[in-house]
């Protein structure tokens, strides 16, 4: 029987590719059958008979040309390049450059990294069919094994272990279809007819792995050499279902035949689908074992000849600088990492990983010591190892310019908390100062997987699109052509065009482009791309913050003393004002709008930050206005008045008058300390308050509040406030009548008797109220009434589990009441109420009932309060 998850398998992978290939254009799906609406069909009518068969006709994805289309006026062809001419090593068209994908072992210098593989279980068979385009009618295909190694990649090239599977010779050229030899793109597309429901494909060449453990297998081609492979296919089957994902080769050798017209497709361009899936191991390295998976899109593009690899470091990996590393290079790169697949690589041998965080912070600075600038950090946490790159775009146009902006990359093999510093200078090396305009890009990318294309002449647009984890979704790409000669520099291969462009796309591209990008033209075997490996990278997975904005370092801070003398002295100076939350300093521009501002803290002290260089105005006042509001006016507390104002600490230094201003100042890209302004009492103030307590009197039950004056005059009398939340809801429960007129400490109490009707937390605040009316305020305090818990179970909750609606509380003892008013409240895991007041126990299930429906299923606590009692209720709420 047909195993169900396999068939699940299958539908998520053709998903997958229908759903990329929707994204890069028409491709495969613009002249081939679409298969997975016939597929659901049969799933359908397989289910409604109640059994699945072995012999269920199920159509087979089959893996090869077809995959990236089957267009009759596009290319997508692969070349088996020259071997046996004693210039193979050196010719542009040999393995020298093109490598050994299908070559035979026995070629002089051969790589079996370059082998093309196919992963087979046990038991499973491999169908396999080319078509040759040119050359010699005849071919000698070979499948081998080696024996003593069942990893992806198998090296043996001669001995014991080197071991032939399959040997076919056949005509791989005439016209038509034969045993091995699909008779068009089409028929390959479609697959081998030995598969159920094939109709049209081609009859394939086979063998089955008996060799009793899961492998892979490798081809090498001889017969001929230097020619095109114009249609193939290679499908792995158990049974009648077919495994794709299997095919695989970490370095490719393609060819399509040349553009004619600058940034226009022709019958030659490769198929819209043309591209390939790369597996990155999560260890940044090759030594993972579960994997991000990537898709590289290069469709209608024109190559000629060339290759295409991917890895974790770009052309090149051995100059010590990952940012080198990943440059564009003049001339041939083989800097092979990862296999190359056709299809998203099978989810049993290459699993999906997970989805890795990153958290990232910019902080800007100024300098120490003042005057030299600033500077800035981005602060980075990683959960896997990666790659961090920062743009410093000095210029506000959100690309790399060279000789201004500023970029900063660091790679980090673990993960963990790390920081980027920039020293706030250009490209010149002059500071950048407070205020400029300037944006801040940083990327994370996670492994960061890179595309290097060699001698690839024309491309159109490069895309490179997540598959897993997650959703299908194009990434953003990244780019540095820099060493690469563009139109009109020396060394560049002029193009046929005198008027068109090659270079097309910016020189670097760090900030990253998604979608389609990455785009040089050409009209011949000349351009941008002849003989040059240019990169694309991107993240396997990644994390950004961007900031555009000004650049804004600067601080103005100082302190709002209690200074009685600051106009005699002519020196700010003395003890803090304890005005916290009720002063705010401001700085305000020529057009009396707020650029900043910040609140006055219970010593005195303010700091207000992110100030661009320029000339402003400080202002001192009750209100507070946000960026670009008009600025309040000066303003005071009730009682205090404005002795002086210094900008420094110098005596008689920018004193100014008592207005709450500190007059026009010049920043001149430096921070201003002791920005400090003097304050006063006004004549004699109602009170001075000094000590205020409050605390629980357990022998008297009651919270018990103390408060002393040093002094008072014209004082009428003391209101005392309570909330349950230390905000808003204060109300009044007492009142103390004041001594009046006093030079002396004086000291005051009250015992809030009435706290005990509640276990918990209470606020307090005394409120002073002068004979005229006017009032002034202490300090918060809070203070905790304990639980105190009845004996016995006077209350019960019935039923219990029940829903909101149906709960009842019952009075069981009544010699624990006496008629007195009952409090409740509800306290669960995720939520909890205030404190509820009814009259008596009938009215208490009915609010309790109506309370509950706020809460969500599970353990409630009732809690009841009267008299002196509590009693807490457990009660399960469905």
């Amino acid at each position: 029987m047909i195993l169900m998850e396999e068939l699940k398998k299958q539908i998520e992978t053709k998903n997958n590719n229908d759903i990329l290939a929707n994204n890069h254009g028409d491709g495969m799906n613009d002249t081939t059958t679409n298969y997975l609406p016939q597929l659901l069909k049969i799933l359908l009518a397989l289910f409604c008979l109640g059994v699945f068969f072995v012999s269920t006709t199920l159509p087979a994805m089959a893996e090869g040309s077809g995959t990236w289309g089957t267009a009759t006026d596009r290319q997508s062809w692969l070349w088996i390049p020259e071997y046996s001419e004693a210039n193979s090593a050196t010719n542009n068209h040999g393995y020298g450059s093109r490598g050994y994908m299908m070559l035979p072992s026995t070629v002089p210098n051969y790589n079996p990294d370059h082998r093309m593989y196919v992963y087979v279980k046990d038991g499973e068979t491999v169908y396999w069919g080319f078509r040759k385009f040119d050359g010699a009618n005849t071919i000698r295909v070979r499948w081998y094994y080696d024996s003593s190694d069942t990893g992806f990649f198998p090296q043996a090239t001669s001995g014991p272990s080197y071991r032939l599977k399959d040997d076919e010779s056949y005509n791989a050229k005439s016209a038509g279809g034969t045993t091995g030899r699909p008779a068009n793109g089409m028929a390959a597309a479609i697959g081998p007819t030995a598969l159920p429901g094939n109709s049209g494909g081609y009859s394939a060449y086979s063998f089955t792995n008996d060799t009793g453990a899961d492998r892979a297998f490798w081809v090498e081609i001889s017969g001929d050499d230097s020619f095109k492979m114009s249609y193939w296919d290679v499908t792995v089957a158990e049974g009648s279902i077919e495994k794709p994902g299997r095919l695989y080769c970490k370095y490719w050798s393609v060819f399509n035949e040349l553009a004619v017209e600058l940034g226009q497709t022709n019958q030659y361009s490769f198929h819209d689908n043309f591209g390939f899936y790369v597996p990155v191991d999560d260890n940044f390295g090759g030594t993972g074992d579960q994997y991000f998976v990537k898709n590289a899109n290069f469709g209608r593009s024109n190559g000629g000849y060339v290759n295409f690899f991917a890895n974790q470091d770009g052309p090149r990996n051995d100059t010590g600088s990952h940012v080198e590393n990943r440059k564009s290079i003049i001339g041939v790169s083989s800097n092979y990492q990862y296999p190359l697949f056709l299809n998203d690589p099978d989810l049993e041998f290459w699993p999906t990983t997970d989805v890795p965080n990153a958290s990232l912070n910019i902080t800007y600075e100024e300098k120490e010591p003042i005057g030299n600038g600033g500077h800035a950090w981005v602060d980075i946490s990683i959960s896997l190892p990666g790659i961090v790159d920062v743009l410093i775009d000095l210029d506000g146009n959100n690309t790399y310019d060279e000789g201004i902006d500023i970029v900063i990359s660091e790679r980090y093999d673990a993960s963990g908390n790390y920081q980027i510093y920039w020293d706030g200078k250009d490209a010149n090396g002059d500071v950048v100062t407070s205020g400029s305009k300037i944006g801040v890009f940083a990327a994370v990318i996670f492994a960061p997987v890179h595309f290097p294309v060699y001698d690839m002449e024309q491309s159109l647009g490069i895309t490179i699109t997540n598959v897993r984890p997650g959703n299908p979704e194009d990434n953003a790409i990244y780019w540095d052509d820099s060493p690469l000669p563009r139109d009109g520099e020396p060394g560049f291969s002029a193009i046929t065009s005198t008027s068109g462009t090659s270079a097309v796309s910016a020189e670097v591209n760090v900030t990253g482009e998604a979608g389609t990008s990455h785009i040089w033209h050409s009209d011949s075997n000349k351009g941008f791309g002849e003989k040059n490996t240019i990169n694309t990278w991107a993240a396997s997975y990644y994390a950004e913050v961007q900031e555009e904005d000004e650049y804004l370092y600067l601080t103005y801070q100082g302190n709002v003393y209690e200074d009685d003398n600051g106009l005699e002295d002519g020196l700010v100076s003395g003890i803090g004002t304890n005005l916290e939350g009720q002063l705010y300093v401001l700085i305000v521009d020529a057009d009396d709008k707020v650029i900043n501002s910040a609140a006055v803290a219970s010593d005195g002290c303010y700091s207000i930050d992110h100030i661009p260089d320029g000339n402003y105005k400080a202002v001192l006042s009750t209100s507070n206005a946000a960026h670009g509001e008009p600025s309040p006016l000066p303003s005071l507390p009730q009682h205090w008045e404005n002795s002086g104002e210094q900008l420094g600490t110098e005596p008689g230094v920018n004193l100014y008058g008592n207005d709450g201003v500190l007059g026009a100042f010049s920043l001149e890209n430096t921070s201003v300390v002791e920005a400090n302004f003097g304050l006063r009492t006004m004549g004699t103030l109602p009170v001075i308050w000094e000590d205020f307590e409050a605390e629980y009197n357990e022998q008297k039950n009651v919270i018990a509040l103390e408060w002393t004056v040093a002094k008072e005059w014209e004082n009428s009398h003391y209101e005392i406030e309570r909330s349950t939340l230390g905000l808003s809801d204060f109300i009044k429960i007492g009142e103390v009548t004041a001594i009046g007129w006093s030079d002396e400490a004086i000291d005051y109490n009250f015992e809030d008797a009435t706290a005990s009707q509640n276990s918990g937390k209470w606020y307090y605040r005394i409120r002073q109220v002068d004979l005229d009316g006017s009032d002034s305020y202490s300090s918060v305090l809070a203070a905790q009434m304990p639980v105190q818990t009845s004996e016995g179970p006077t209350w019960s909750i019935y039923p219990n589990p029940g829903h909101a609606s149906e709960i009842n509380i019952a009075l069981n003892k009544f010699s624990s009441y006496n008629g007195e008013p009952l409090h409740y409240r509800l306290v669960s895991s995720l939520m909890s109420t205030d404190l509820y007041s009814v009259s008596s126990p009938n009215l208490l299930s009915q609010s309790i009932q109506e309370t509950l429906t706020a809460f969500p299923s599970g353990l409630v606590i009732v809690e009841v309060l009267w008299a002196d009692h509590t009693e807490r209720l457990k009660l399960m709420l469905r």
